[in-house]
């Protein structure tokens, strides 16, 4: 799906090393990051809240989550270990809808 005309680039996903590029090619990165239509400045906010995954930044964005909303730290999930709520949707322990709820109090 493309939202909109945004474009990450290589040197934004260079910039958060392993984090934004998972070990693969920073290229592939920042396409599916402009393909979830993140520009830089918000693929930067994504990945500063730890959210690896575009499409989860995209859900959680769609559900009117910030990533400064997203930096908020939390043990819920599937897994008890304490992180933000932007890595825990990423990783899976938190689906987006859960993240948005945590994410609530801090709106």
């Amino acid at each position: 799906m493309h939202w909109s005309r945004s474009r990450t680039s290589v040197d934004t996903i260079t910039r958060f090393g392993e984090l934004a590029d998972r070990g693969e090619d920073p290229q592939i990165a920042a396409k599916a990051w402009s393909d979830a239509g993140f520009d830089d400045e918000e693929t930067a906010k994504w990945l500063e809240a730890r959210c690896f995954d575009p499409q989860s930044a995209r859900e959680l964005a769609d559900l009117a989550v910030t990533p400064g909303q997203a930096t908020k730290r939390t043990r819920d999930g599937r897994r008890d270990y304490l992180d933000t709520i932007a890595f825990k949707v990423a990783s899976g322990d938190l689906s987006a809808r859960q993240g948005a709820a945590r994410a609530a109090s801090s709106r």
